[in-house]
This record gives structure tokens, C-alpha cells and sequence, in this order.
């Protein structure tokens, strides 16, 4: 018999890997605190649930795809949350990007509870999500990665087991840093750039062709170049999220940040002039303004 799956969180990534699931023939139940989202979802074969622990009632896996460790702490254990209505042995897998330290006090909590829980976190974007391109990063019992795989599979490329609870969300947070300090040094080359006399499109055509380019460069360089910041794929807000645990766990570990902590700052600014719902790409506006390149619309203004 095919696991029930319970799916918490239908933003772009999570909403995209239902669809997958859906797809492949998986018997998945929904919450999302925004209730349309579930309901598009249902129209594809999802169930909808009302609350949380409706959706976690019976259910064999429940994946949390969540902006934040609060609202995973509340979803979870809070009034009606999923594990009230969790059956003894089922997998808690959270695919939220949240601290190592957080991670591990989790499955630790579900432990004492009965149930099974991972930091299962995922590298990809939301078409990957749909498409079952993503790779999983996952820490926690090798007994407990190896029932969740068969669940994972028909959205992964790639499934790693990292080791015990918390190198999940650490290699998470690891990579979640390249992409903000890759983000700062593009903004930083297509200002200067431009500043100094070059065409922007030349610029960023040969950004995206060159070898020190990244393919989440290349993709955030198209975004950048359509000025397409109000359909975030990854939200300025999230990004500056994400920094600030990295320096945490680091200042924790007594690691040096500088280039993280430069990026943490500037996003900072950035959401303080009112960008952090917008793609994080939209950093370059914010550069654009402080730097004197004036004639661009801001995001959101109307041509």
C-alpha cells in the first residue's frame, strides 16, 4: 500500500513537489495557512485539510515546507498542530532551511513523542520541484533516511545522508551562503560596470556566457536583466534569513564570516527600503539607487 503523505507548506517549492507527488501516483494530504493554495492543489487530487493535525491524522511521512523555525515550531506542536494527530513511528521530514541547533532539538522532541524526525533540505528552484530535479540533503538515523527514500524519490535527482540530525539544515546553510555572496558580487559587477560606461545588457549577456558564472548566477542574471522581481523564485527576506543563521552558527563555532556578514549587511539595507517580499535579485535595485543609477523604475513603481 502506497504511504499517506502529509504536506505542510505549499509556497513555490512546496506547492511544486506536490504537484510531483501527485503526478506519481502519491496519496497526499495538504495544509497551507493561506488556504487557495491547498485549493489549487486539490483540484490536481490533494486532500485539504483544515488544520494541521487534520492533515497529519494516519499519515505515514509529514513534510514541512516552511519559512521559518517558528512557524514550523507552531505548526508542528501549537494548537492543533500536526503532531497531535501523528499515529506513534511516523517521519517528520523538515525541508525549512532553519539552524543545525534547531534541527536536532526537533527530532529530539518527535523522539520523545513516538515519531521520526530528519532535516530533509532540499537545492532547487520550484520548476525543479515539479520536474523531481531536486537534490536532498538529509540528516538524521540512516534506518530513518533509508524508509523516507522510496517516499523522496519521485522528487530527487539526488538523495545525500549527511550524517545525524543537523548536517542537513548545515549543508543547507553552507550552500544557501555561495548563492548570497554570489548575489552581492553580481549586483556589484553590473553596477560598476555600467557605471563606468559599459552597456548593461552587453554586461550581463557576458556574465551569463562566462566561465565564472554560476548557473544560479546565469539564472539570477536573466531575472535581473528583466527586472523581474515581484514573482520572487527565493524572497530578499528569506536570503537575509538564511545569512543571519549562517553568522550565528558561526560566531557560535568561532569562524570568520567577513564576505557573509558584508552580503548580511547589505540585504539588511535593502529589506529596510522595503524589497523583502521581492525576488532576492532585486538587491540590484537597491544597489542601483545608492550608487546613482537613477533611471530605473523601482520594483513595483508602473512604467
Amino acid at each position: 500500500m502506497a504511504p499517506k503523505i502529509a504536506f505542510i507548506g505549499l509556497g513555490a517549492m512546496g506547492g511544486g513537489m506536490v504537484s510531483r507527488l501527485l503526478a506519481s501516483g502519491a496519496n497526499v494530504t495538504v495544509y497551507n495557512r493561506t488556504r487557495s493554495r491547498g485549493e489549487v492543489l486539490a483540484e490536481e487530487g490533494a486532500v485539504l485539510a483544515d488544520t494541521p493535525a487534520a492533515a497529519a491524522s494516519g499519515a505515514d511521512v509529514v513534510f514541512l515546507s516552511l519559512a521559518t523555525s517558528e512557524v514550523v515550531e507552531s505548526l508542528l506542536f501549537g494548537v492543533d498542530g500536526a503532531v497531535d494527530g501523528l499515529p506513534e513511528g511516523a517521519i517528520v521530514a523538515d525541508m525549512s532551511t532553519v539552524a543545525p541547533e534547531f534541527a536536532t532539538s526537533l527530532q529530539a522532541r518527535l523522539a520523545s513523542s513516538g515519531h521520526r524526525g530528519l532535516d530533509a533540505c532540499v537545492l532547487g528552484n520550484a520548476q525543479h520541484a515539479k520536474d523531481g530535479e531536486l537534490r536532498f540533503m538529509v540528516g538524521g538515523e540512516a534506518e530513518d533516511v533509508e524508509a523516507l527514500s522510496p517516499v523522496l524519490e519521485p522528487l530527487a535527482k539526488e538523495i545525500v545522508h549527511l550524517g545525524p540530525g543537523g548536517m542537513g539544515a548545515t549543508a543547507k546553510l553552507a550552500l544557501n551562503l555561495l548563492m548570497g555572496v554570489q548575489m552581492q558580487a553580481l549586483v556589484e559587477a553590473i553596477v560598476f560596470g555600467e557605471r563606468a560606461g559599459l552597456d548593461r545588457k552587453a554586461l550581463i549577456k557576458l556574465i551569463a556566457a562566462g566561465g565564472y558564472s554560476s548557473p544560479m548566477m546565469k539564472f539570477k542574471a536573466g531575472v535581473m536583466a528583466r527586472r523581474a522581481f515581484e514573482k520572487p523564485d527565493f524572497r530578499l527576506k528569506l536570503m537575509r534569513k538564511d545569512l543571519g543563521l549562517v553568522l550565528t552558527e558561526t560566531q557560535r563555532l568561532g569562524v570568520p564570516m567577513p564576505t557573509t556578514a558584508a552580503s548580511h549587511d547589505w540585504l539588511t539595507a535593502a529589506m529596510n527600503r522595503g524589497l523583502g517580499e521581492h525576488d532576492v535579485a532585486s538587491l540590484l535595485a537597491y544597489t542601483e539607487i545608492v550608487s546613482g543609477l537613477n533611471q530605473y523604475l523601482w520594483p513595483g513603481e508602473a512604467a
